[in-house]
C-alpha cells in the first residue's frame, strides 16, 4: 500500500501500524462489480474522508469494512486480525448515512445506558454521564431523541462510539442535514476523538466540511482508488487553485466580483493576489473551499479524455 501521506492532526507517540488494512477487496452485485482491487489502510489519529459521484460504492465499502456486507474478493483487517463479528462489535462504531441506530422514542441517558449493558460496561451511569458531557447532551439528556434536532442526534451518536471506546469510526453522509453550527461542533468532536488514538472515516456530499476536517483523502472512481493522498499533496499534484474569498470595502480592483451589499463587495481572488489587499478594507476573509470539487471534476475530465482516445 506504500508510504502514507502525515496527517495534520495525528499525534507522533501513536503507532504507525494501521487499525484497518484493506487488500485486494472485490465486490459485485448481480453482474455489476461495485468495487476491484481495493487496496487502503486507516491509521491511528487520522480522519479520512472518502469521495465519489453517486453509485461509485463508498456506501458498500462502509459496510464490508464493519461486516455488514461480505467481499467477494480480498481480504480486511482489523487491528491485524482477518475481520470478524466480534472484533467488529468491540473496536467499531458505525453511522449509517448519517443516522446512528438508535431508538427515537428512549432519551440519550436511556439509549447509551441500553448500549453500556450490551457492551457490558461497568459503572455504566458514571461512564454514559462523561460522554454525554463530552458530546455537549447534558441539557438534552433525557429528552426523547423524537424530540431533538438532526445535529443533536449526531452527537448522540458520537457519544456511543466514545462510549464504546471504538478504535474506528465510520460516518457515512457525516454532514447530510447539519447547519453550520452543528457542523463546526461535529468538527471539533472527531478531531478530539481521533486525537485519541482512534482512525475516523468518512464519507460525505458537503465539500467544504470534508475539506475543512480531512487529514487525507480518498476517491472511488470506476470501482477503485484513484487517489489517495493529503490535502497538501493534492494541491500540487493536481494543479489545484487556493483561492480567498472577501468582502471587501468598495471596488477591490482584482479578483472574480460575486455579489455586492451596500458599500461592501464580494470577492474571489488567487492566493498571490492577497498582498493587493488592505488589511483596513477587509470585513471578512476565508478561504475558499473549492479543492476537492475541482478534484472530483478533474477524476471525471480525466475519463472523458481517455474515452475520447479509446473511442
Amino acid at each position: 500500500m506504500g508510504s502514507r501521506p502525515e496527517p495534520l492532526h495525528r499525534e507522533a507517540s501513536l503507532q504507525d501500524q494501521p487499525l484497518i488494512a484493506v487488500r485486494g477487496l472485490g465486490k459485485s452485485f448481480t453482474s455489476n462489480p461495485v468495487l476491484s482491487q481495493v487496496n487502503l489502510a486507516l491509521y491511528p489519529g487520522e480522519i479520512v474522508g472518502l469521495l465519489g459521484f453517486n453509485g461509485a460504492g463508498k456506501t458498500t465499502l462502509v459496510k464490508l469494512l464493519c461486516g455488514l456486507l461480505l467481499p467477494d474478493q480480498g481480504e480486511i483487517s482489523l487491528l491485524g486480525r482477518p475481520l470478524g463479528r466480534e472484533s467488529v462489535r468491540q473496536h467499531v462504531a458505525v453511522m449509517k448515512e448519517g443516522q446512528p441506530s438508535l431508538y427515537e422514542f428512549m432519551s440519550a441517558r436511556q439509549n447509551l445506558l441500553y448500549y453500556a449493558a450490551l457492551l457490558g460496561i461497568r459503572q455504566a451511569a458514571g461512564a454514559v454521564a462523561r460522554v454525554m458531557e463530552l458530546c455537549g447532551l447534558g441539557e438534552k439528556a433525557d429528552t426523547p431523541l423524537l424530540y431533538l434536532s438532526f445535529g443533536t442526534k449526531r452527537r448522540v451518536g458520537l457519544a456511543l462510539a466514545y462510549l464504546k471506546q471504538a478504535r474506528v469510526f465510520l460516518l457515512d453522509d457525516a454532514s447530510t442535514g447539519l447547519d453550520m453550527p452543528s457542523m463546526a461542533q461535529m468538527r471539533s468532536l472527531l478531531r478530539q476523538y481521533a486525537r485519541q488514538g482512534s482512525t475516523v472515516l468518512l464519507t460525505g456530499h458537503e465539500m467544504g466540511f470534508m475539506e475543512s476536517i480531512c487529514d487525507r483523502v480518498l476517491v472511488l472512481h470506476n470501482s477503485r482508488i484513484v487517489v489517495d493522498s493529503s490535502l497538501g499533496q493534492l494541491v500540487s499534484r493536481f494543479n489545484l487553485v487556493q483561492t480567498l474569498e472577501a468582502w471587501v470595502e468598495g471596488e477591490p480592483g482584482f479578483g472574480e466580483v460575486l455579489e455586492s451589499e451596500g458599500s461592501l463587495t464580494r470577492v474571489r481572488f488567487g492566493l498571490a493576489e492577497a498582498a493587493r489587499l488592505s488589511p483596513e478594507r477587509i470585513h471578512y476573509l476565508k478561504l475558499h473551499e473549492g479543492l476537492l470539487e475541482q478534484l472530483l471534476q478533474g477524476v471525471q475530465s480525466a475519463e472523458s479524455r481517455a474515452n475520447q482516445v479509446l473511442g
